[in-house]
């Protein structure tokens, strides 16, 4: 495969999607606090965060060896958050509506996030988005 499709193919498989994740995932948050941190937000941004992992797990292997260490950060992010969460979940049974707040020592990696994103943008694909 010539560099262009090699390129092609990361985009439109792994980077877009997970560039769309990310946006999603901000503007759920952003509802989760705007809304007293309830469940029902709360599960929406675990449905985003579990595609988002498993995108990386099905697909990571499109990345430059370069980022690979970026994937791993974000899928362990997951796995350790969605831990949590269901834990979190089993011991309450929320409703809807309830609160949902829990402790969680294990940062969201910013970093690789922006590494993902910049390799994105460098790619040309993100000047469309």
């Amino acid at each position: 495969m010539s560099a262009n499709g090699a390129a092609k193919r990361l985009v439109e498989e792994l980077l877009g999607p997970l560039h769309m994740h990310f946006l999603s995932a901000r503007a759920a948050y952003r509802d989760y606090l705007d809304n007293g941190r309830g469940f029902r937000f709360a599960s929406s941004l675990r449905r985003i965060n579990g595609c988002a992992r498993e995108l990386l797990l099905n697909k990571r292997h499109l990345l430059p060896e370069e980022h690979q260490a970026s994937a791993v950060a974000l899928i362990g992010h997951y796995d350790a958050w969605m831990a949590l969460w269901d834990e979190h979940a089993e011991r309450l049974r929320p409703a809807p509506d309830d609160p949902f707040v829990f402790e969680n020592r294990h940062t969201y990696p910013r970093d690789a996030e922006q590494r993902l994103e910049a390799l994105y943008e460098g790619l040309g694909a993100g000047r469309s988005a």
